[in-house]
Parts: C-alpha cells; sequence; structure tokens
C-alpha cells in the first residue's frame, strides 16, 4: 500500500541483508510499514524483491577512500528526502557510516546503526582501533539508536560511544532458525557424507566462512598438517568462497592435504553441510557474533574456536566446546585429537551447545527483541 509509512534497510551488498535481515523486514511489513532497501548489487536483489521488498542499487564499495562513495552519499540523502523514511536501520561499516550522514542531511525521523562487530577490538592495531574509534564518534552524532551484538561492545560503546540522545541497544545477533539448523538423524547424516564424499571418514571438521584474512583459513590448513599424521582418516570441510580461496586450495596441495581437506564451495544448504561434519572449528581473527558458530551449536555440534569477541559470547569452554588462545594451534588440535577419540563428549557439548542456542540466541528471541527497539522508535515518532 502506497500510503503506508516507510522504512529503509541499507548495507553495502544486498547478499547481507538477503542472508541476515529478512526476517526483521517481514517484521516490520507485518507491523504496518513499507520495507525498502538500499544496496550493492551482489546477486541477491531479485531475491529480496520475491520476498516482497523493493530493492534499490547503489555502487557502494568496500573501500572507505573511493571518492565514488561522494556521489553515492547525495544519491542516497535524495532517495531519503523523496521517500520520506519514518526509519532508515543501516548495517555494515561503509553504507553504515554514508547512510547515517545521508540521514542525518536528509532529516529522517529516526536512524539505526547495527554494528556486526567494531572495527576496533583488542587484537586490531592501535593506530587503525583509534581510528576506528573516531569514525564511530563521528557517525554517532547521526544516530539515533546504537545496536550492538556482543557484550564487548557493548562495553566499548557505553565507555567511548555513549553520547546524550543515543540509544545503545544490545541484541543477541541476527539469531539463528533453530527449526532449520537441528541435530542430522543418521539417514540424513549418511546422505550428506556421500554428497560431499566423505563417507567412511573418521573426524569431520566443518569450517564454513569467507576466505579472507580475516578469518584465516590457512589455520585449518596447519591443523590438518599437523593431525593428518596421528589421524590419517580425518577430514577437514572447507566450506564458503573469498579472495583467498584459490590461494588456499594451492597451499592444501603443496603440502600434500588434497585427501584430508576438501573444498565443497559455497553452500546453499548450510545445514546439510553441517549434518556431514562432527565438530565445527572458527579461526576468524575479528567477529561480532559468528553465525557459523551459532548454527553449527544450532545443529548439536562441540565448537572450537579462539577466544576471541563473539566466540566467547557463545563457546561456553569445556561444555560447549572450547576456547584456545588466539593462533594456538597445537592447543586447538589437542582439542580435536580428544573430541575424535570421545563421541559421548561430542555428543554431550553438542546437545549442551545447542540448548544454549534455543535459550538465549534464536531468531524467535531476537525477533521479539527487536520489536520491541522498533516499537520504541516508531512510536516515539508518532507521538
Amino acid at each position: 500500500m502506497a500510503d503506508r509509512p516507510r522504512i529503509l534497510f541499507v548495507a553495502t551488498v544486498d547478499s547481507h541483508l538477503y542472508y541476515f535481515h529478512l526476517p526483521f523486514m517481514r517484521l516490520l511489513s507485518e507491523m504496518g510499514y513499507e520495507v525498502e532497501a538500499a544496496a550493492g548489487p551482489s546477486g541477491f536483489a531479485a531475491r529480496i524483491e520475491s520476498a516482497g521488498f523493493h530493492v534499490i542499487p547503489f555502487a557502494f564499495t568496500k573501500n572507505p577512500l573511493d571518492p565514488h562513495l561522494l556521489g553515492i552519499t547525495g544519491q542516497l540523502t535524495r532517495l531519503m528526502r523523496e521517500r520520506r523514511y519514518a526509519l532508515v536501520h543501516m548495517h555494515t561499516p561503509i553504507a553504515g557510516f554514508i547512510g547515517r550522514y545521508a540521514a542525518h542531511r536528509a532529516g529522517v525521523p529516526s536512524v539505526m546503526y547495527t554494528a556486526h562487530g567494531f572495527h576496533f577490538h583488542p587484537l586490531g592495531r592501535p593506530m587503525a582501533n583509534r581510528v576506528y574509534t573516531m569514525i564511530e564518534r563521528m557517525a554517532g552524532r547521526w544516530t539515533d539508536v546504537l545496536i550492538v551484538i556482543n557484550h564487548e561492545d557493548a562495553a566499548a560503546a557505553h565507555a567511548l560511544l555513549a553520547r546524550p540522545r543515543l540509544d545503545i541497544e544490545y541484541v543477541p545477533g541476527v539469531g539463528v532458525d533453530t527449526g532449520a539448523f537441528v541435530p542430522a538423524d543418521p539417514g540424513v547424516r549418511g546422505r550428506s557424507r556421500a554428497q560431499l564424499g566423505v563417507t567412511g571418514a573418521g573426524l569431520v571438521v566443518g569450517w564454513v566462512g569467507e576466505f579472507t584474512r580475516r578469518k584465516r583459513p590457512g589455520d585449518v590448513l596447519d591443523m590438518a598438517r599437523r593431525l593428518a599424521v596421528s589421524q590419517p582418516d580425518i577430514r577437514f570441510l572447507m566450506a564458503g568462497d573469498g579472495p583467498l580461496e584459490r590461494g588456499t586450495r594451492q597451499d592444501a596441495v603443496a603440502h600434500g592435504l588434497e585427501g584430508t581437506v576438501l573444498f565443497p564451495g559455497w553452500q546453499g544448504d548450510v545445514p546439510s553441510f553441517l549434518a556431514a561434519c562432527d565438530v565445527v572449528v572458527s579461526t576468524a581473527s575479528q567477529e561480532g557474533l559468528p553465525r557459523n558458530v551459532l548454527e553449527g551449536m544450532a545443529c548439536g555440534l562441540p565448537v572450537i574456536a579462539w577466544d576471541i569477541r563473539g566466540c566467547r559470547d557463545l563457546v561456553v569452554d569445556g561444555e560447549t566446546g572450547f576456547l584456545l588462545p588466539f593462533c594456538d594451534i597445537k592447543g586447538m588440535c589437542s582439542r580435536l585429537d580428544l573430541l575424535a577419540h570421545d563421541e559421548a563428549k561430542r555428543r554431550d557439548m553438542g546437545a549442551a551447545g545447542r540448548e544454549r542456542v534455543m535459550r538465549e540466541f534464536s531468531q524467535k528471541t531476537v525477533i521479539e527483541v527487536m520489536g520491541r527497539i522498533y516499537a520504541g522508535q516508531l512510536n516515539k515518532e508518532v507521538g
């Protein structure tokens, strides 16, 4: 209906909105709002449109120094003025900064930004941390609600970014669909292992992510080299794509790991992929609230991760999996070796992890929290 108040979601790429925010766009539609999206094209606009939401393409880049972004800022400002949005909800760093400034210039009544993990963090370089903190402080002047998705970012936001008229809200991520991500029964597990080429393997270790420096796919190869000698039947499944995928594949061949580390590519059906796995590992150096960890736990799998922000919110060390000091490859290998020989521990940890996700991080829980935040902002504007 054309006369419904409008809300705009903004992200650097449309895949981000498709994978993480459709449930919240549907929530706002059910609340009586016309929801639109502005994002850089990455092949998902048609899927978002088929879900009922108009997508306006913007040629965002991930280079913050690209002068082309100045033109994007003006285009966004004009769009927001013309469409007279009641609320805009920003996501991802580049679109989040530009979008908040455009919303400020356009006089949008309510501006929200979800920080999916601040770019300043304990493992970041001091100078970079100072720059990113300065940028967030600047953008905070154009923000009404700042949403953070882990407890460390919540503490940092209150300590470094708090100001009058800025509401800082903790929300436990974007949630996971615990009806779709479930422990696999033996039949599903067998079919998935056959499809992925690991029938008859010993421990199957799953890794899901983008092949980037931040996700550190090389750490998996380091583990595989150490464990392939003592556990020749262990298999690592590395699902995803990205700029480092080709190099990681080449490195696996160079180290004689062709049969130990397998690369099934990007997976459209992640629950089916996880059904083949016994354990999930996360090797990222920087996270907000990692979706791959949440999904592994929801599927009843123990998770081994570096002891970093975001992972600490999810993995209870020794109960739902293990947290290791950053880059402790030897320690991660020892935990994998332990789980390879203790099926009961894998089962107990996996069950504890799923119960934790059901209790605190389900999509249903997050939608309820976001519904209250949206209603508070939109009712305030109406009032």
